[in-house]
């Protein structure tokens, strides 16, 4: 590489202007000469230059850069351990070339920055493609937390995620709190980058991003696409090319180009394609990130999750096969004194009226409604038996199983314009058996369906900081 190629290239770099080629040319420079790795470490190092590590932020680099460099399949991790083997070289000897030949005296201080930054860039690359683990340190604030980990042996429930984080998942799924309040639930095989409070980057995997309540402006980023939430859940699917899907489930997310999907719009889009294209409405590849963003770690037996679609109508679902659990309203407050059915560990059936009991302090809950609805004319669900466990990631607060409290607590609990439409003879009936683990955490069901609906209300402590009553 010749110096007035080396010098385009810096300013092109500088300008965010590196083509792929320019990219891959600047690698094999690199490759090719094992010293100029030191004479990196000696610009780095002069001047202080270590200070201008800050730059190597993948966040700022030009968009090519990093395009190139997960084509090429390499990985980039600037954590701390790597500063510290930067920051641990051996003292540099007197450089030469670059540093004191007329294109280095031509360099702005602007222009010796960007050197550096492609320089570190190019040289971690060549030294680092074995860091591999699946979790990269950030170095930022704090900027969410781990709600669920399962399977996953680098992050636990309540470890601290900075901007900057990388969590690499072999195996497993996380589902991340920010501190804005949106939820993000990923599974492996994915990589996944946090950037701030309420934004991340999803390198490839697949992911459910949910944002209750008033909160709105979530970022998500993708090698080819930017969302922002505008309150809303949506699902997106990148594989290790690129490629990506895009499916609203509720609400309206806004793309790069200001174009808005709501609910039930899927799009794809690949590298070779300037624009988002229109395909059928998907779901069946975010269901288990769907379930697992509502803190649902498991369903064993005659259970499943209510899709998006369903959400929103239990009085119109009607499935004759299948328990349906709905996920209801998030973060409400229950004060002290109200009434529910159940709140210790054990067995209950019917009847309740002994055993209403009063909450004993205020507590914030999310709520589900599991319930049974095959409709009401269908004479071949009647007399059979249901049997499944429902695991949650936070203890359950309390359980509401008979039709007056189910009816008086649907206004704070249920969703609003929560369609209950057909629903008659609520709660559970006198063959049904309900058993609260002694954990909290799992709810055992045996439904001896006969008719009408049978529906329980489980209120799911909103975080791990509730205390037993």
């Amino acid at each position: 590489m010749n110096e007035s190629r080396l010098q385009r290239m810096l300013e092109e770099f500088q300008d965010d202007a590196l083509s792929d080629t320019d990219c891959r040319e600047l690698l094999q420079w690199f490759d090719e000469d094992e010293s100029r790795l030191s004479l990196f470490v000696d610009e780095l190092r002069v001047g202080n230059a270590l200070a201008a590590l800050s730059v190597l932020d993948s966040d700022r680099l030009p968009l090519a850069v990093n395009d190139c460099l997960k084509r090429s399949e390499r990985a980039i991790d600037l954590s701390s351990e790597v500063r510290q083997r930067l920051e641990s070289r051996a003292q540099p000897s007197p450089a030469d070339g670059l540093q004191s030949g007329p294109a280095a005296r031509r360099w702005s201080r602007g222009r010796a920055r960007g050197w550096i930054a492609a320089c570190a860039v190019a040289a971690v690359v060549s030294l680092c493609v074995f860091l591999t683990g699946d979790v990269g340190t950030g170095s930022g604030d704090v900027v969410a937390t781990v709600q669920n980990a399962r399977k996953v042996q680098a992050v636990s429930v309540g470890d601290p995620l900075r901007s900057g984080q990388v969590l690499k998942l072999v195996d497993g799924r996380v589902t991340i709190r920010f501190q804005s309040g949106a939820r993000l639930a990923i599974q492996a095989p994915a990589e996944l980058k946090l950037l701030g409070p309420n934004s991340a980057q999803l390198q490839h995997g697949v992911a459910t991003v949910r944002v209750p309540g008033a909160i709105k402006g979530f970022i998500l980023e993708t090698l080819h696409q930017r969302m922002t939430d505008l309150g809303t859940s949506f699902g997106v699917d990148v594989d290790t090319k690129g490629d990506t899907a895009i499916s609203v489930f509720e609400g309206e997310i806004e793309l790069e180009d200001r174009r808005r999907l709501v609910g039930g719009q899927s799009v794809a889009l690949s590298a070779s394609e300037q624009s988002p294209r229109e395909i059928p409405y998907a779901i069946s590849q975010f269901l288990n990130t769907w379930r697992v963003s509502f803190g649902v770690e498991q369903l064993i037996g005659d259970v499943r999750v209510a899709s998006p679609g369903e959400r929103h109508s239990p009085g119109l679902v009607r499935d004759s096969d299948s328990l349906l659990l709905f996920p209801e309203r998030e973060d409400a407050f229950l004060e002290q004194g109200c009434l529910v059915d159940a709140m210790e560990p054990g067995t209950y059936s019917r009847p309740f009226r002994k055993h209403t009991v009063k909450l004993t302090q205020d507590v914030r809950v999310d709520s589900f409604l599991l319930q049974y609805n095959p409709g009401q004319d269908d004479s071949e669900s009647k007399n059979q038996t249901f049997q499944g466990e429902l695991h949650f990631d936070r203890p359950i607060v309390a359980l509401i199983m008979q039709k007056d409290l189910l009816d008086a607590s649907d206004a704070r609990m249920a969703l609003p314009e929560t369609d209950f439409r057909n629903i008659f003879r609520r709660g559970i009936n006198n063959a049904d058996v309900v058993t609260l683990s002694p954990d909290r955490r799992v709810l055992r069901v045996a439904l001896n369906v006969s008719n009408g609906v049978d529906q329980i209300r489980v209120l799911v402590a909103a975080d791990n900081a509730f205390n037993d009553q």
